[in-house]
């Protein structure tokens, strides 16, 4: 990725970190350092200005960091700009930014599920509608979505999340269809049980042996191996690849039943 300017959403992290873990690691900050240490330029959004200037200077190479509230639509666009007007050019954009919810239909706010909305859809459309019309100028670009198998199987536990989960996965549906032969390719990588520090904060440390045992490989996957997935999705040796929905979960989805 040397000479390529890549912008992720939602790369900062904060805790609680991994024991021994010098900086907390979430999807998000291992997904801008693996593109970093592929050689790309990454510019780190994040609503903590902190959070995103840690990662950068984590990186391996030069980068910028930006904040940007995902709940703020004007917020989303100007974070573009930013990137944009510093480097001149977008080649990659990760939209990895997500808030987990706690509700079933039964209990379902109306706040809850507009804020998730913002969040976990609203944000991605409009970073990528912000970052479309320079890409297709230039015949180029590639967009890789974060999401969840709560937008494909049902956990019972929050139906703002497994609905915009669900919506996510068609605007990427939508960009690479639409824009397929000029140029645009967009990807989304499917997460399954990830240690990171919003799973940690969400369902507590005690809860990491119970995780593990409904994954088929007897772990929880780490967010390296997320960033793993994203890189290839972004990196030109997926490039007769769109549309698609690469699912990283240790089997679960898989796996019948489906654990519980």
């Amino acid at each position: 990725m040397a000479g390529q300017v890549a912008y992720v959403l939602g790369g900062g992290s904060h805790g609680p970190a991994r024991p021994g873990e010098p900086l907390p690691m979430g999807n998000g900050r291992a997904i801008a350092l693996r593109l970093a240490a592929e050689g790309a330029t990454v510019v780190v959004g994040d609503i903590d200005l902190g959070r995103a200037q840690a990662t950068v200077a984590a990186q391996a190479g030069p980068g910028l960091a930006v904040a940007v509230d995902a709940a703020d639509a004007a917020s989303c666009q100007a974070a573009v700009a930013s990137a944009l007007g510093s480097f001149g050019r977008l080649d990659i954009v990760v939209c990895n930014v997500g808030v987990s919810g706690r509700e079933p239909i039964k209990a379902q706010s109306v706040a809850e599920w507009e804020y998730s909305e913002a969040v976990n859809l609203r944000s991605h459309w409009l970073t990528a509608q912000a970052a479309l019309e320079p890409m297709l100028a230039r015949s180029r670009g590639a967009f890789v979505f974060v999401g969840s198998t709560a937008g494909l199987l049902s956990s019972r536990r929050s139906l703002s999340y497994e609905a915009t989960k669900a919506a996510q996965l068609a605007v990427m549906r939508h960009i690479a269809v639409r824009y397929a032969a000029r140029g645009i390719r967009a990807n989304a990588v499917v997460l399954g049980v990830i240690d990171s520090p919003l799973v940690r904060r969400e369902f507590g440390e005690e809860g990491a042996p119970a995780r593990a045992a409904v994954v088929p490989m007897g772990r929880e996957g780490r967010p390296e191996e997320a960033a793993a997935a994203v890189a290839f999705l972004a990196s030109d040796d997926a490039g007769y690849v769109t549309g698609q929905s690469l699912i990283v979960d240790g089997g679960v989805s898989a796996s019948w039943p489906t654990p519980s």
